[in-house]
Formats: C-alpha cells, structure tokens, sequence
C-alpha cells in the first residue's frame, strides 16, 4: 500500500477516532467543568485559533515549491526553499506574539459585560498559555511540511491519532483534581510540545533534510508570496466563517450560547474532516501533475472522481443527520442545546458545495492561482461578518449560522465554480452532471429514512442505534446499486478483498 492511500486510510481512522472520543468527551467535558467553563474554553480557543493562521501561508507554499524541487531532483533548490521559509516563520512567530499581546489588554474590555471576574481572571490565562501554544507552533510548521512534502504521512497521521487518544485520558485524569478549562488547556499544550519534537526529530534523522541558503531568487520569491498570502487570505476568511460567530456571540449573548453553537460546531467540523481526509493528501501528486505540464483534462478527471467519492461519504453523514440529528444531539448533549440542530443544518448543507470541491484548493496552490480565491472569500467574508452581527443580536446562533450559510453559497457555490470552469478549465458541467445523478438516489434514501425514523420513533437508544445503522445499509445498498460506475465498484470489491486476504 502506497503512502498516499495509507495516508487516506490514517485520516479516516482519525475522523472515526475524533468523532467518537469528541461526541464521548464532551459530555465528559460537560460534567467535570460545566456548560459555562465549556463555553470559555470554547470561546478562547475561538481567539486564538486566528493566531493558528499567522503563517500567511507559508506552509502551503513550502508543500507547493518543496516538492516542485523535489519532482526536478533539485537538493540545492530543497535546502534554499527550507532556508528562506525558516526566516520567514522566525518573523511571523514574532508578529503573532506581539498581536496577541495587544489583543490581552483588551480582553477585559471586549467581555466586561458578559464575563464574571473569576471568568475574566481565567480567560486571561488561558489565553496566554494557548498564545505559547501557537508560537511554538508556527515556529516549527516548516518541519510538518516538510513531512508532508515527502508523503510520509504514516508518520504524519500516526502523531495525530496519538494525539487523539493520548489527549483525552490525560485531560480526564488532571480535572479529576482541577476541573477547570485551564487545565484543558494546558494538556494540549504539553502533547503538543512532544508532537513538535517528534517531528523535528524526524526530519532530521529520517529524512535526514538539510537547511542552507544558497541563493536568492527575486522571481521565487514573488511566486512564493503570492501564494503564500493568498492562502493566508482565505484561511483569514475561514475563520470568520468558523470562529467569529462564537467571538460574537460571546460578547452578545455570554458563554452559554458560545456552548450551544460549539456543539455544532464540534459536528460541522468533524463533516469537514470527512472530506479532507482524501484531498489532504493530494497537494505532492497535484503539484507533481502540474511541474511536469501534463493535460489540464487529468486534473479534471481527478477532481470529478474525488468529487463522487467524497459526495458518497458526506450525503450518507447529510441525511443521516436530517433524520436523526435532533434526537441525536439530546442524548449527546442533553436539554438546553436544541438549537444546535438547525445552526448544523444551515451550516453543513451549503458547506457541501465546497467539500466535495476541495481537491480543487489544492490544483489552485499547484497552479498558483489562488489569489481568486482569496479576492471572492474576502468579499464573502465581509458579508458574512456584517449579517451575522445583527442577525446574532436578534436570533442568536441560528441568525450566526444563516449569515454564514448565505456566505457560502456565494463564495463556495457561486464564485469558485464559475472560476474553475472559466479559468481553470475543468469540467464543471459534467462534474454537476454527475452529483446530480448521485443526488437522485441519495434523496429517495432521505425520504425512506425519514418515514421509517417517524413509523419507529422511540427514545431508547437500542433503537436509536438500529435505525442508524439501517438507515446506513440502506443508503450504501442504494449508491452501489444505482449511483457507482462499474469502476467504483470493482474498487470497493477490490479494496474488500485486500482486506480479507490480510485477514486470513
């Protein structure tokens, strides 16, 4: 099995392992801290994961010319790349501590109104502690793209599901004694200063990469940048979809509503995984495909066939919530989070339109065209931030989720497909062409799933668990049957065999 396919394979037992130690931990959470401490935690890591994007891009860029001198077998070009990218990571390391100091001494201002002062005091240090998180973090980014660069993403994905594991068995030991966020908080760090030195150890030792300026190129750099900063520009944008309507409702309404929202929040974020589960792993092949000038017609096949894989997966998790999210969030969370069930909804449906699409992220870094993307999601962006204000004044966070949905659908559904027909040349047309055939089954699923949820209603979870799992055979039965083409077909037969033979 070759590094791409594993790496696949990893990201999907992280999404299983994330989803079902995420949907365990926080009722755990929930219990030990409470609905308002959860909600600080909830709300800080909001903040701070702005200062998560102060890469501007660099990251990125690296993956795109590190691995363009790597296709060429370039190792001077290697090492000068790395060597530049370094500096470059020294100074954004600096902009982001001295930002997030500015921003510490306006935190009492900003939630006066909606915090306690034992809140206040608390928030305070969080954000500290998780300020130091970020630094170390961008500091040493270069060293995870680098792995990634290589492919070697057994490496890269086994860290993760570590973390996955590792994370929540010491979070519940420490609040047994200080159940507080803080303490939350200072676990990730604490995993997360081992992963950075796994890492680096790795690229040293095993990679055995090396780090030297040779030269300086005036016509790499300003490609570098480019893309760079419009990658940084979109992930800006990615966090006022994601991250500033718990800020605002924070301020406006106080951290019991931030905890309704991160409830689904926690579920819209775990769909997206879904998807990027295959397309994270693509950037090294796309950028390959790309250095060497093959057709644009194998990019275009690429991203319809990942397309329909991805629509397979996130229609069955769509319409699976439709019927039995609301039941599903009660016994999850419990009374008080109602509303979570129609913030997922608005917010899962439109952002579907760019899940399945995001392959096309990374053919735009491998061409270098993603200032487009950063341009429209500017403008998407502006928007959302100006409805969800007064929409999350009068409606709380449903108004939050509807600014954020009418956002996406122009910038994801609208924009993005009109520049990769136009622009790009791939084949749109026949790409919808194609989820709309997919789409014929997935709504009759939709529709049988609902009426048998409604003819078996009960509040035993033995049932609950039984019509999920129906509902998934049905689902899957019908997409085999009436949606795959013969060679989706002899791949999941295939795959089936593969697996069996291990076994026996």
């Amino acid at each position: 099995m070759n590094q791409r396919k594993l790496g696949i394979l990893l990201s999907y037992l992280n999404i299983i392992l994330h989803a079902v130690i995420g949907f365990l931990y926080v009722p755990i959470l929930l219990h030990y801290i409470g609905k308002s401490e959860y909600g600080l935690y909830q709300l800080i890591g909001s903040l701070i994961a702005y200062f998560s994007i102060m890469d501007f891009g660099l990251t990125a860029a690296v993956i795109r010319f590190y691995t363009k001198y790597k296709a060429l077998d370039d190792k001077q070009g290697m090492e000068n790349i790395l060597a530049i990218s370094l500096r470059g990571y020294g100074i954004v390391t600096c902009l982001a501590l001295i930002v997030g100091g500015i921003c510490y001494l306006f935190l009492d201002t900003a939630f006066e109104n909606s915090m306690t002062t034992a809140e206040l005091i608390e928030a305070k240090d969080m954000f500290l502690l998780l300020l130091f998180n970020i630094a170390i973090t961008l500091s040493t980014m270069i060293f995870r793209a680098v792995i990634n660069a290589h492919e070697r993403f057994f490496f890269l994905k086994g860290l993760e599901t570590l973390q996955l594991i590792l994370q929540p068995v010491l979070v519940v030991l420490v609040l047994q004694r200080h159940p507080t966020a803080f303490s939350v908080a200072a676990v990730q760090t604490g995993i997360n200063i081992f992963l950075i030195i796994s890492r680096v150890y790795y690229c040293f030792f095993k990679l055995h990469i090396k780090i030297k300026y040779h030269y300086w190129n005036s016509e790499l750099f300003h490609s570098f940048k480019r893309l760079a900063l419009s990658v940084f520009a979109v992930s800006l944008i990615d966090q006022v979809f994601w991250k500033t309507n718990q800020v605002i409702l924070g301020i406006v309404s106080g951290t019991a509503a931030v905890a309704v929202y991160s409830i689904a929040s926690l579920i819209y974020m775990n769909y997206m995984a879904l998807s990027t589960a295959i397309s994270g792993v693509y950037l090294p092949h796309v950028t390959e495909i790309v250095a060497k000038r093959e057709p644009v017609q194998k990019l275009s096949d690429l991203f319809i066939q990942i397309g329909r894989w991805q629509y397979y997966l996130l229609a069955l998790v769509a319409t699976g919530f439709i019927i039995f999210g609301r039941q599903f969030i009660q016994i999850w969370a419990g009374h008080g989070f109602e509303d979570a069930y129609w913030i997922t909804i608005l917010i899962i449906l439109p952002f579907t339109i760019d899940l399945i699409q995001n392959i096309g992220l990374a053919i735009l870094q491998a061409m270098n065209q993603y200032t487009f993307r950063a341009r429209i999601y500017f403008c998407v962006g502006v928007l959302n931030l100006c409805l969800a204000i007064p929409l999350g004044i009068y409606y709380g966070g449903i108004g939050c989720a509807v600014a954020t949905a009418i956002a996406m659908i122009l910038g994801n559904g609208l924009a993005m497909n009109w520049f990769y027909a136009k622009q790009i040349h791939l084949d749109i047309r026949r790409f919808w062409n194609e989820i709309l055939h997919i789409s014929i089954t997935v709504g009759i699923c939709l529709v049988v799933g609902y009426m048998g949820n409604l003819i078996f209603a009960s509040n035993s979870l033995v049932i609950f668990i039984s019509k999920v799992l129906a509902y998934t055979i049905i689902y899957i039965t019908g997409i085999y049957y009436f949606s795959m083409s013969n060679d989706e077909k002899h791949k999941v037969m295939n795959g089936f065999k593969q697996i069996h033979d291990k076994i026996s």
